[in-house]
């Protein structure tokens, strides 16, 4: 059930104009429950590769929508300042707990040292599901 509530408030995109205040008091909640998660028997997350990877999808997809509403601010009934600046504390957990990156940026190709001093060139395949843009964003279908 947690999942299932997890994946609705972190995909909304026009609520978070309306219900910032929600959504700041959601992130606290989410940080305090991951801090916690190995407190419950069998894990509130099972944050090995599959729960993490749910969990941190989630996140990114949520830091997209936060970057997008906070660029067109004007005009919206709470601010979202504190809507980032708790998202921010998150992300800064997860980075140290887990050692997430949270953002869009990464290098899919270019040269690697190894270490006898070797250059090669390298290339990598392995983010393109991370990545939700061009062939990969999400698209509407009507029926």
């Amino acid at each position: 059930e947690w999942k299932r509530i997890l994946a609705l408030v972190l995909t909304c995109e026009k609520a978070i104009q309306e219900r910032c205040e929600f959504f700041e008091r959601f992130l606290i909640l989410l940080r305090r429950q991951l801090e916690r998660a190995d407190d419950v028997e069998g894990g509130l997350f099972d944050m090995s590769d599959d729960g993490g990877a749910f969990v941190k999808k989630l996140l990114k997809g949520f830091k997209r929508t936060i970057g997008r509403y906070a660029k067109i601010e004007d005009g919206m009934t709470d601010s979202i300042d504190d809507v980032e600046a708790e998202f921010e504390e998150l992300e800064k957990w997860v980075r140290q707990q887990y050692r997430w990156e949270l953002g869009d940026e990464f290098v899919r190709s270019g040269m690697l040292e190894l270490e006898d001093g070797e250059m090669v060139e390298m290339e990598t395949g392995e983010m393109e599901g991370e990545d939700e843009s061009g062939e990969y964003a999400p698209v509407i279908v009507e029926l």
